[in-house]
């Protein structure tokens, strides 16, 4: 658990270790993300992982740790201090933000056991004073209903927080990087994988229709765009051998 002053800001701290014994590279399933932001510290590289759109590989080779905060969706934006809009799928240098995170400050935390490296990662955050802001847990709250009460349009949202589409798309943009339609859209196709792996003849016209799309075409395309192949492969890959 983050220390209390850090809670309104770091949904956790995390520590991933792993050793690949064949010496060759490990690439893992694809990720897709929900809008983080992680600060992260390893023998390799460092840096600022912002929110990534669509889904992505993640490499290991040899053996190595990395120790990391993720903050909540928009919380970034209390230690950035500036727009977030423009920065998904960017990696940004810790010193752009934290100045005192130097390769020697790299190189200590890391040689630190797990908890005693993430107590100085929280150090670090916490010597930025971030303040409270309350546009944070608007964002969160909003996430929340989108990802439980099935909105599926920036208009449904407007209504339910009691704000102009214009204000959310604003808020989006300058908290998290990314257009709330974004948001929107990652639930859907997040739903759809969900009912493709329940559903043993799934339709895709009537799964279109029931997340909003005006077509068949337009879902298959989306769907295929963010996690990297159609509805039909998804449900083929799932019903092969490999996947049992």
């Amino acid at each position: 658990m983050p220390p209390v002053c850090l809670t309104p800001f770091v949904n956790h701290f995390w520590t991933i270790r792993w050793n690949i014994a064949t010496g060759q590279p490990y690439i893992s399933e694809q990720v897709m993300h929900r809008p983080y932001v992680d600060v992260y510290l390893s023998a390799h590289e460092s840096g600022i992982q912002c929110s990534f759109r669509d889904k992505r590989d993640y490499e290991a080779a040899d053996n190595g740790r990395i120790i990391g905060a993720r903050f909540k969706p928009g919380a970034f934006h209390a230690f950035w201090r500036r727009s977030l809009a423009g920065l998904h799928n960017e990696t940004i240098p810790l010193q752009n933000v934290f100045t005192e995170a130097d390769q020697a400050f790299i190189e200590n935390t890391l040689s630190l056991q797990d908890d005693a490296a993430v107590g100085a990662l929280a150090e670090l955050l916490q010597a930025q004073s971030p303040q409270y802001d309350p546009n944070i847990e608007t964002i969160n709250r909003i996430i929340t209903a989108i990802e439980t009460d099935r909105l599926q349009t920036v208009g449904d949202v407007a209504e339910w927080v009691g704000k102009s589409e214009r204000w959310l798309q604003q808020l989006f943009q300058d908290y998290v990087g990314i257009g709330i339609k974004w948001q929107l859209q990652r639930n859907k196709l997040l739903t759809a994988a969900k009912f493709i792996r329940e559903c043993d003849n799934p339709d895709w016209a009537d799964i279109a229709y029931d997340l909003g799309y005006s077509s068949q075409q337009h879902f298959i395309t989306d769907f295929k765009r963010v996690l990297g192949e159609t509805p039909l492969q998804y449900k083929k890959k799932l019903s092969s051998p490999a996947s049992e």
